[in-house]
């Protein structure tokens, strides 16, 4: 479904002896006509604006939303059109948000931009709530490796939405104290949003990340 690939360019200032580290890469994620596909944007752009990191797309694709206060779609739903070129309305959607995209035709997306290293904050609300995120930066893996770092707590739940069901898949990690491990694991591609079930109070969840 995605391929990621990353190039480091080092920056120096040889009379202060500063070095500045920026990462760039991108991540191609495919879309299949007619699904709601759950993905993220997994690079960050200075402007996460939909036409910024979905530039193109099929004529009368759409993006929803989750809106957390609703426990439901946005009313807000960005469509592509084709003759202007851009989605309207558009939305702002930064790494660790989790959206649905609704290809109308096949195709391709690449997300270009940097890697969010250092500290990263995704503030979670909670309480039993739905909320739809993504890892903050462009790793796949286990649901340890996609969440790592993540406060967790007992009897915390993944959802994970399967495009050939079009619904929840039948795995459902839950997260258990006495083991310090997600069961069953479930294994992300790079992109991919999912739904965080959070089994107690809200919390910022600070993630912090450097690319070796």
């Amino acid at each position: 479904m995605c391929a990621a690939a990353l190039a480091a360019g080092a920056v120096s200032s040889m009379a202060q002896n500063v070095y500045s580290l920026n990462v760039v890469g991108y991540v191609n994620y495919g879309f299949s006509a007619g699904n709601y596909v759950l993905v993220s944007n997994p690079l960050d752009n200075t402007n996460n604006d939909l036409n910024t990191i979905i530039p193109s797309a099929p004529d009368g694709s759409t993006v929803q939303l989750w809106s957390v206060a609703l426990q439901d779609f946005a009313a807000s739903t960005p469509q592509f059109s084709t003759s202007t070129g851009k989605w309207f309305p558009t939305a702002s959607i930064a790494p660790g948000q989790g959206f649905f995209v609704v290809a109308n035709g096949n195709f391709t997306n690449t997300f270009v931009g940097n890697v969010r290293q250092g500290p990263v904050t995704n503030t979670l609300v909670g309480n039993g709530n739905y909320e739809c995120i993504a890892s903050t930066v462009p790793l796949g893996g286990g649901t340890t490796n996609v969440l790592d770092q993540y406060p967790a707590l007992d009897g915390d739940t993944i959802q994970i939405w399967s495009v050939a069901l079009q619904d929840f898949a039948a795995t459902t990690p839950q997260y258990s104290t006495s083991t310090g491990k997600w069961f069953p694991d479930y294994n992300f591609n790079v992109g991919d949003g999912f739904f965080l079930v959070r089994n107690g109070a809200g919390t910022n969840y600070v993630r912090s990340f450097t690319v070796q």
